[in-house]
């Protein structure tokens, strides 16, 4: 009889073994949570502010809105549309590549807390509804 306890015990052990091996993690498109990359991040300084452009990249299967944006260095932070008109929201779909460069869509940043000078780092952070803030590092020019 404890032999076959033993052939039982063993047998129990090696399909919890092989169980355990057949695991599978799902990708973040497969299970279709927002994934938002920021690219190309830059901030063009102007005579009265500067304006920060970036490639917002979704490769999630599903999509996040972009809300606010900020940054230590201004007091202020605005998204703006092409006509430079404030924005309370900016859709980013899933699957996509939303930019934030000149002539469209952008952030203004104003009232600053300190002169910018040209070739320093500078953060500025990006509030989604879904993924949250996502700082970009960016130059200043």
């Amino acid at each position: 009889m404890p032999r076959a306890r033993t052939a039982r015990a063993l047998a129990l052990a090696l399909l919890a073994l092989s169980v355990a091996g057949c695991v599978v993690y799902p990708s973040v498109s497969e299970i279709g949570g927002p994934r938002i990359r920021p690219e190309n991040g830059r901030a063009v300084r102007g005579t009265d502010g500067a304006t920060f452009y970036v490639d917002i990249k979704s490769t999630g299967k599903f999509g996040d809105v972009l809300l606010a944006a900020s940054s230590p260095v201004a007091r202020r932070a605005i998204l703006v549309d092409p006509a430079g008109l404030p924005l309370d929201r900016l859709e980013v779909p899933g699957a996509t590549t939303v930019p934030l460069h000149p002539g469209g869509h952008h952030v203004v940043l104003a009232d600053f807390t300190r002169p910018l000078l040209a070739g320093e780092s500078i953060i500025v952070t990006l509030q989604f509804q879904k993924s949250g803030g996502i700082g970009v590092v960016t130059v200043v020019e």
